[in-house]
């Protein structure tokens, strides 16, 4: 018995010996668990008792440089503008344009002979409507955009898109509608006793310039004899135009001669359109008879055409207004489009810089937003239909009449006269200005023969 005590004992000793060693192991190894685990802790619990982790470094933006050719320094301007924006959008990329300013004539010629050789085209590129169809020939070098317009399309105005179209694809899309309008001296007007209000098809057009004739001398209207602008849109108002929808060449049409001989009459048979002084609606000596306020009681010209009034006819402010062309017959077309300028991608862009340009190209052009701010910081009209409900497209303009043109050219496209583009456009057009347009006004030549005669030599250039 004592032995049996003895030896429990020096056993219990023993294993208090042992129990203090293992704490002392824990105390300093750090890594055995207490004896009696506490109730597992909700995972926010456990990390507000934990040291704060480092933050992970926040991934770097995404740097693209695209470049960018123009002839236009406003474009140049605008679309920096719009990189800013796009940046501060999309902190996953920066954007850096790089863009340069050539002219026009230069700009053109160079970006043909780089997309022909193959290098040296940059990434995005402005190119003006009348030489877009250069670009549109053989094996085309331009990014097909169509995804982009997809995206918008039941807010763009459709028609504006079919200038830089092909074979149903998008290479280009604008910076305005180019809505053409009729811009009325109303002081002169009211001065003849004309309401233009009145003045609803081209036949009520052609009566009231000869009351403005009769009681003040002055002409209805003056017409271009070295540029597009008079008969041009007159031409696609009534249906026709250099290209049809499905790309054939429809210059002498019955549409173009019946628009041409309307004009032609105004001249020769009832006298109240005369030659515009330079030619055209652009030079010095133009302005300062229009400006004068008492020689030329209209004038139709695309609503980009308002910056000229403001910039050269500063004495005209308060008396010109804004309405729709006369009409052909009622219900027919009260507008069409004119100019553009269509911003491209090249086929030459870096492949893994595609996506960004694509990217850009849309926001910087095609949204609610950007549209807004052609108007705003462009003074074009926007081809977004949502956007004229916008404040700033509401607002009146004291030099048109005091008036909200925006609004007044909003109601006309419903009624809007498409243009189409193709492979021989630019050759058409100079047709239109050095040939057409001069022989019609100044050399008496019948309409259907002058447009026969281009006709026929732009076909032989297919």
């Amino acid at each position: 018995m004592f032995l049996t005590k003895a030896f429990l004992k020096k056993s219990a000793v023993l294993f208090l010996i042992m129990v203090i060693l293992l704490l002392a192991v824990a105390a300093c190894g750090g890594g055995a668990a207490p004896a009696a685990a506490p109730a597992e802790k909700p995972a926010e619990a456990a990390k507000t008792e934990e040291a704060p982790a480092a933050e992970a470094p926040a991934a770097e933006a995404k740097e693209v440089t695209l470049t960018f050719w123009t002839f236009v320094d406003a474009h140049t301007d605008f679309l920096q503008k719009q990189v800013e924006r796009f940046n501060a959008e999309h902190p996953e990329v920066k954007i850096k344009l790089e863009p340069t300013t050539i002219a026009y004539q230069e700009m053109h010629d160079k970006l043909l002979i780089a997309l022909q050789s193959g290098t040296g085209a940059p990434d995005l590129v402005d190119i003006e409507i009348a030489k877009f169809g250069t670009f549109l020939r053989g094996d085309i070098q331009l990014h097909d955009l169509t995804p982009l317009v997809e995206n918008t399309k039941k807010d763009v105005v459709q028609e504006r898109l079919a200038p830089y179209q092909l074979g149903g694809k998008q290479y280009g899309v604008d910076y305005h509608m180019g809505a053409v309008v009729m811009y009325y001296n109303k002081e002169l007007m009211d001065k003849a006793g004309v309401d233009i209000d009145s003045i609803k098809t081209w036949d009520d057009y052609i009566e009231a310039g000869k009351q403005v004739k009769e009681k003040t001398g002055a002409w209805m209207a003056t017409a271009e004899t070295t540029d597009k602008w008079t008969v041009s849109p007159v031409m696609q108002q009534n249906g026709g135009g250099v290209y049809d929808k499905d790309g054939n060449l429809i210059l002498d049409s019955e549409a173009n001669v019946e628009a041409l001989q309307l004009l032609s009459d105004m001249m020769h048979v009832h006298q109240i359109l005369g030659i515009a002084p330079g030619g055209t609606h652009h030079t010095p000596d133009y302005y300062e008879m229009m400006n004068a306020g008492d020689k030329t009681a209209s004038v139709w010209m695309p609503q980009w055409y308002m910056i000229r009034f403001k910039d050269f006819m500063p004495d005209l402010k308060g008396k010109m207004v804004v309405r729709p062309l006369p009409v052909f017959e009622e219900g027919g077309m009260v507008t069409t489009m004119g100019g553009g300028t269509g911003t491209a991608i090249t086929k030459q862009i870096d492949p893994a810089k595609l996506d960004v340009a694509l990217q850009f190209l849309e926001f910087a052009k095609l949204t609610r937003d950007a549209q807004v701010r052609f108007w705003t910081e462009l003074g074009f009209d926007p081809y977004r239909l949502d956007v004229y409900d916008d404040p700033e497209l509401k607002n009146n303009d004291e030099y048109f009449g005091n008036e909200p043109v925006m609004q007044t050219i909003k109601g006309m496209f419903d009624r809007l006269a498409p243009e189409y583009n193709g492979p021989r456009y630019p050759e058409a057009q100079i047709q239109i200005r050095e040939k057409i347009a001069y022989g019609l006004f100044e050399e008496k030549k019948p309409a259907a023969e002058l447009l026969s005669t281009a006709q026929a030599e732009i076909e032989a250039m297919q």
